[in-house]
């Protein structure tokens, strides 16, 4: 296995981020946003405030709808 470091200058690893996340499609992005939610939620034992906020937004989208 080869191990490879690269190292860059914050300014250059801001746009290397931005083209990173500009060249993924909508579906990964909103893939790699959930399993960042995911990761807080076990992170912080927040698993029952997750719940609770889901029933919340349940009852706002059947009024809205």
């Amino acid at each position: 296995m080869i191990k490879e470091a690269r190292v860059t200058y914050t300014s250059n690893a801001e746009k290397d981020e931005m083209n990173y996340w500009k060249g993924k499609s909508f579906e990964e992005k909103l893939t790699a946003i959930q399993i960042l939610r995911e990761q807080y939620i076990q992170l912080f034992n927040k698993q029952d405030e997750y719940d609770e906020s889901r029933k919340r937004l349940r009852r706002v989208y059947r009024i809205i709808k």
